[in-house]
């Protein structure tokens, strides 16, 4: 039995099925149209999911107003008291609806906190309370607007040190402190990238439980002197704002990796969750740990790229403690980001190598080091989807509240064509980080593929200044290209930093521009030149790259794309030293843009698919992509055929 009972008019559907997700994120259960059984009389079936459910959310449009199915579903539930209405534009409701409260929904985009969607979560959580309350969300519940499950966030210890320059130090001391919890216990832990932003008077509990919506908070200091280190923290209850815990620790540098256990411990006692030991190296001296803390930033701090001095200085710490498993980890990821952007000096086997070797080393020593999982995620080409797929979830399995993990798993999956899996991916790492800037990437790429630039655009509107300069400022202005959303375009152009690339790749600005320049003009001309150079470039190199089909497709040539298609091969994508993710363009540009559908409205969709391994991961995972349930024709028995089944 369903909870919720979803009424809607097909015109807002997408509404319909974003309340779907928000709710079932809240441990609803909800039942829409789209859920009726084949087998089933569609009138039975609507009749006894209303009849059963503890909550019916009627969605209110124009459309709604005039149709019969919505009327009748609003008016039994009204009858049942249990209606609970919203409205998504300025039409007015039908009688009696009229004289019943209805939450303003305009313009909603899935946003958790947003006032009428909030309003609308109180009543269904009156009417549905065990919903709310199942698995310890608490989204719903008006009193507090906290979540009852413990979310800590871990403020950078306060530096006492007399030196500014020891920053990095008492921040990379609570990084470690924070890890520690994460990693141990099954606690849901707020990313650093978020609440290391709060320092100073912006420590407010008040403050960090409004923006992080975290029920606890670890704060605290360091002060060092030569090898020895004084800790200071506190865990404080954001609801009652009063002290669980504190305690201050003196000891020798060379005792830090035991001391992080005793604050951890501590935590996890304060809030009854046990806690996993991590194994630490046995010994290691107080510079290798201060090299270690101070490559942090350089390796974590771009999605896709590294600072190269990184990879020697973590060298450095590894063969000084070869023990030290999160060292290893780190060098993983750093030399794996040189890789994939194409910036390691070295061969690319021997490079593959240095990756692979260092990840292998962090997961013998330590095996929930996640990130040492998605370093050799890294390492698989692009046609090897199920393979990278497995060891992203691996790595999610060691380290289920990284954010980091949550984003990379969001961006694969517009990779193999799931954006709704990969929008439900980024909201998850949005709640663990909310206010890391490249995870906004998560987000609005779902967005894209599925053609919701409104929506993708209503987030840039509030993200451009911050995202800057941690996202490629790409994105934004693609999404306001493909839109036709002009006056958009131009006032993020404004804000490009000067200097600051569009893309990574070499010459990616110049082409963007082009491009740009061809959409904004309807220059019918220029873009028949962009035909004529891709066919000279498949004469010439026998291949192409995917978003020259996609911005064909975007032109108007659909049937010239898939000529191309049909003529260019893709077997460099899939060996292992073929092009990288950063230094070529993956597939989730051919998902992207779908205008009328885009390529994938067209069945030759699937003869490309099948070159690039997509094909053979949906058969063998049974993991469809989206349009598998929205073009014209049978996209699963196409795949079939074309993969030689039937």
């Amino acid at each position: 039995m369903s909870e919720v009972f979803i009424s809607y008019a097909h015109s807002t559907a997408r509404e319909a099925r974003a309340a779907a997700e928000a709710l079932r994120a809240l441990g609803y259960s909800v039942w829409l149209d789209e859920d009726l059984p084949a087998h089933r009389a569609f009138t039975q079936a609507i009749e006894e999911e209303l009849t059963k459910a503890k909550a019916a959310l009627v969605i209110w449009s124009a459309d709604a107003a005039r149709s019969e199915w919505v009327l009748s579903e609003a008016n039994r539930a009204r009858e049942a008291h249990k209606l609970v209405q919203v409205a998504v534009d300025n039409a007015r409701l039908p009688m009696p609806f009229d004289q019943i409260q209805c939450a303003d929904l305009a313009g909603w985009s899935g946003d958790a906190n947003h006032p009428g969607w909030r309003k609308a979560l109180e009543s269904i959580a009156e009417l549905a309370p065990s919903g709310a309350t199942r698995g310890g969300h608490a989204s719903a519940a008006p009193s507090s607007g906290l979540p009852k499950e413990p979310l800590l966030a871990v403020l950078a210890f306060d530096n006492h040190s007399g030196d500014p320059d020891l920053t990095f130090f008492s921040d990379g001391v609570s990084q470690e402190i924070l890890d520690t919890v994460a990693r141990g216990s099954q606690l849901k832990v707020i990313a650093p990238s978020s609440s290391f932003q709060f320092r100073g008077p912006d420590k407010a509990v008040r403050r960090v439980a409004a923006d992080l919506k975290a029920t606890h908070l670890l704060d605290g200091s360091v002060r060092r002197a030569g090898s020895r280190v004084r800790i200071s923290a506190h865990l404080v209850d954001c609801a009652s704002e009063t002290a669980l815990w504190s305690d201050r620790f003196d000891r020798e540098l060379a005792d830090v990796f035991a001391l992080q256990d005793e604050i951890a411990e501590a935590v996890a006692s304060a809030l009854k969750v046990a806690l996993a030991p991590a194994p630490k190296p046995s010994v290691i001296k107080p510079e290798t740990y201060e090299a270690y803390l101070r490559a942090q930033p350089m390796v974590h701090t771009y999605l896709y790229s590294v600072d190269q001095a990184v990879v020697p200085l973590l060298e450095q710490v590894v063969a000084s403690a070869p023990t030290f498993a999160a060292a290893w980890e780190s060098l993983a990821i750093a030399r794996a980001k040189l890789l994939r952007s194409g910036a390691a000096t070295q061969a690319y086997s021997e490079a593959r190598a240095g990756v692979f070797d260092a990840a292998q080393t962090a997961l013998s020593l330590d095996p929930t080091r996640g990130l040492a999982h998605l370093a050799l995620a890294f390492l698989e080409p692009w046609s090897a989807h199920a393979r990278r797929e497995l060891l992203i979830d691996r790595a999610l399995a060691a380290d289920e509240n990284s954010a980091l993990l949550r984003i990379w798993r969001a961006l694969h999956l517009t990779y193999v064509g799931r954006s709704q899996a990969a929008l439900a991916e980024g909201r998850r790492a949005a709640a663990l980080d909310p206010l890391l800037p490249f995870g906004k990437v998560a987000l609005v790429s779902p967005l894209a593929q599925l053609g919701r630039y409104g929506e993708s655009l209503e987030l840039w509107d509030r993200w451009v200044g911050e995202a800057i300069p941690t996202i490629t400022f790409s994105a934004p202005l693609v999404h306001a290209a493909i839109a036709g959303d002009w006056e958009r375009f131009d006032r993020y152009d404004v804000l490009l930093p000067p200097g600051q690339p569009l893309f990574p790749q070499a010459d990616g600005d110049r082409q963007v521009r082009r491009f740009f320049s061809i959409l904004r003009s309807n220059d019918r001309e220029a873009m028949l030149r962009s035909l004529a150079r891709a066919r000279a470039l498949v004469r010439e190199t026998g291949t192409l790259p995917l978003n020259a089909l996609d911005q064909l497709e975007i032109f108007g040539l659909r049937d010239e794309a898939f000529e191309l298609a049909e003529v260019a091969s893709f077997d460099h994508m899939s060996r292992p030293d073929g092009p990288l993710p950063m230094t070529a363009f993956g597939p989730n540009v051919i998902f992207e843009h779908l205008r009328d559908g885009g390529l994938p409205a067209d069945p030759r969709f699937l003869r490309l698919c099948a070159k690039l391994g997509l094909v053979s991961y949906w058969l063998d995972t049974g993991n469809w992509p989206d349009c598998a349930d929205t073009v014209a024709y049978d996209f699963r028995a196409e795949a079939r055929r074309v993969a030689g089944l039937g």
